[in-house]
C-alpha cells in the first residue's frame, strides 16, 4: 500500500479513534489508538497492511494539541 493511500485513511479515521473514548481522551495518542486505527483501515482498505508503515506515518497528522506516547513510533 502506497504512503498516500495510507495517509488517506489516517485522514479519514484519524478523528474517530481520537473522539473513541474507550481509548481515552483522544489528548494522547497511545499504542492501543495505533492499535485501533490500524485495525479499522484494514477494514477499509479491504487488505491488511504492515502496521510499521502506519506508525511511520501517524505523526505527521496528530493535531498540534495531541501527544504521541514514544514507544507508538518504535
Amino acid at each position: 500500500m502506497s504512503a498516500v493511500e495510507i495517509d488517506s485513511l489516517i485522514i479519514r479515521l484519524l478523528p474517530k479513534v481520537l473522539a473513541d473514548r474507550d481509548l481515552g481522551d483522544g489528548r494522547i495518542f497511545t499504542k492501543l489508538h495505533l492499535n485501533h486505527l490500524w485495525a479499522l483501515s484494514c477494514m477499509y482498505a479491504g487488505e491488511c497492511y504492515d502496521e510499521e508503515l502506519l506508525a511511520q506515518r501517524v505523526p505527521y497528522h496528530l493535531p498540534p494539541q495531541v501527544q504521541m506516547v514514544r514507544e507508538v513510533g518504535t
